[in-house]
């Protein structure tokens, strides 16, 4: 027993020499991935808050790496990320996968402290370590923002930190061998992190921080990297990173840029020049679906120059609550509440009464309110499927609603989706349409978002026929039609499932008992994971008065 302790004592810490901690490395149970794990977590924690030279613990991290990338290949397998948040197991899979990279970047990161404090080792060495430490910082930024979970604190500074030690010891430009893909040196992957960064990762839909990361590991050397502003930029707004600070790079007006050394600018000339020359080249050719070179979708390259180039500052003001909101996702449900809303409420007004009626003699509630909240409820659950769910808002705003989902299971949620929202304690409340634009999952809070709203008159029309081409999909295809808003939109708008229309088709429309010949004008790409379109009404013949705007109809709902 004793003999049996001692060999699971030996096998939880690493040694502190490189011979023995190479023969501790090749005992690990490869083939065991949860062993493996457990073993090199347990090691990492112990051997970074022990003593030793900064040589010796390099040499320990870098023998370490290759175990290391097989244990996070085996957690990464089963970290699924398909709804958000994520489901108890999946967010246990996701804080341990963090841990462990942040653990294993705090080895590099502390051989690095050590050499600087100590006078120990080489530049060369220096160089790696500082390398190392940042790029494994950098995957847990990567693996943070494509699971919409806030970053740690400090995060930031320890990486402008490192980069700020690289430059002042002149190793920031020096070309390592056995890298990161894209990224050579330090600078070079350092551009890379912040570049994730400033395409504001949380209002990226699911999947796409990997395929931007992909594609700017592609063309990282078009960015570069200066002191200051000077011949960098051609307008009145800046990409600048502050070293002394725990942010990232952000836009900031050249007048407000501090005049310090610890400042430096990003050049994304280059870059977005050759995001746009692709768009351009795929819509001369008439091109109207999806993928760019390197994989980046025309949508998604849209999104990404508007990130980098535009300066949006919030509109309106922000007013603290702490109501609840009915929210149906999914585009199908969408349009179900929409439709039986359309519906004449003779019906449902009877239904309704005898919920009220059944849940008074069935149930003990303290007051109506709480009734009508069950029965509100239950009528939820009875529309044909569409799940509604009840979200906290947090702050409210005339453009939008920040809320919060504080259930355990996953909310059906995700970036650049279509919802309806409609204010449960309320029986007369209308629904409304909106489109989810960030999401973030905050620790004792839940997953947070932003959806700004879009209209709260809303009509379910059916595309009959696509009358200028032949399309492969099955018609009719059910979409929303908005009215226009002055000051907002000017015309009214056709939202439809994504990838199927283009601008120029001329369809059929039927909706309120009519039908209506119409061409979609414009597109809207970036507006959501649906297709928004402009469009205007076509005369059915010479005689036929024009009507564009349909603001009789608006009127009648």
């Amino acid at each position: 027993m004793a003999t049996d302790e001692a060999q699971i004592s030996n096998h939880r810490f690493i040694p502190l020499s490189s011979g023995k901690a190479r023969e501790w490395i090749s005992a690990l149970p490869l083939t065991d991935p949860g062993e493996t794990t457990r073993r090199i977590f347990h090691g990492l924690v112990d051997l970074n808050r022990r003593a030793l030279p900064a040589m010796t613990r390099l040499q320990i991290s870098e023998m370490l790496r290759p175990a290391v990338d097989v244990a996070l290949e085996a957690l990464q397998r089963h970290l699924e990320a398909r709804a958000f948040p994520l489901t108890p197991k999946s967010q246990k899979i996701f804080e341990l996968t963090q841990s462990l990279m942040l653990e294993f970047a705090g080895s590099y990161q502390v051989a690095t402290l050590d050499m600087m404090t100590k006078k120990e080792g080489n530049k060369k060495s220096l160089q790696l370590a500082i390398y190392r430490a940042m790029d494994w910082m950098g995957r847990v930024l990567l693996l943070t923002y494509s699971v919409y979970v806030r970053t740690r604190e400090t995060l930031w500074h320890d990486i402008n930190h490192l980069y700020l030690l690289a430059v002042e010891n002149g190793v920031e430009k020096v070309v390592l061998r056995d890298t990161s893909p894209g990224a050579p040196t330090i600078e070079a992957r350092y551009i890379q992190i912040n570049l994730l960064a400033l395409v504001k990762p949380y209002c990226l839909r699911q999947g796409e921080v990997a395929r931007l990361m992909h594609y700017f590991v592609q063309n990282t050397a078009l960015v570069t990297l200066a002191r200051d502003a000077e011949g960098q930029q051609t307008g009145e707004y800046a990409h600048a990173i502050v070293l002394n600070s725990d942010e990232p790079a952000a836009m900031m007006l050249l007048s407000d840029l501090p005049h310090s050394p610890t400042v430096r600018v990003l050049n994304l000339n280059a870059l977005l020049a050759r995001m746009d020359g692709h768009i351009r080249e795929l819509e001369a050719k008439g091109v109207p679906a999806m993928i760019l070179q390197e994989g980046l979708s025309r949508n998604l390259a849209k999104r990404v120059i508007y990130h980098l180039s535009a300066v949006r500052n919030r509109s309106y003001n922000r007013f603290p609550k702490k109501e609840q909101i009915g929210m149906v996702t999914r585009f199908p449900d969408v349009l179900t509440v929409i439709r039986d809303a359309q519906k004449t409420d003779a019906v449902e007004d009877a239904e309704a009464e005898d919920m009220l009626f059944n849940v008074f003699m069935e149930s003990d509630y303290e007051d109506e309110g709480r009734s009508k909240k069950t029965v509100i409820h239950q009528v939820a659950e009875e529309e044909e499927g569409a799940r509604i769910q009840s979200w906290k808002v947090i702050n409210t705003s005339v453009g939008g609603y920040g809320l919060c989902w504080e259930g355990k299971e996953a909310s059906g949620a995700r970036v650049g989706e279509i919802v309806a929202l409609r204010d449960i304690a309320d029986e007369s409340a209308v629904w409304m349409i909106g489109v989810i634009k960030w999401m973030e999952f905050v620790a004792g809070s839940g997953l947070c978002c932003g959806v700004e709203l879009l209209s709260t008159k809303i009509m379910v029309v059916s595309v009959k026929h696509v009358l200028n081409r032949v399309l492969s999909q099955k018609l009719p295809v059910d979409g929303l039609m908005l009215p226009s808003i002055e000051g907002i939109r000017p015309d009214p708008a056709l939202i439809l499932p994504a990838y199927i229309f283009q601008a120029g088709d001329e369809i059929r429309l039927e909706f309120a008992e009519r039908e209506e010949r119409v061409r979609l004008v414009l597109l809207d790409e970036c507006l959501g994971a649906f297709a928004y379109f402009r469009f205007t009404a076509l005369a059915e013949n010479a005689n036929e008065e024009d009507e564009d705007d349909f603001t009789s109809l608006w009127q009648s709902l």
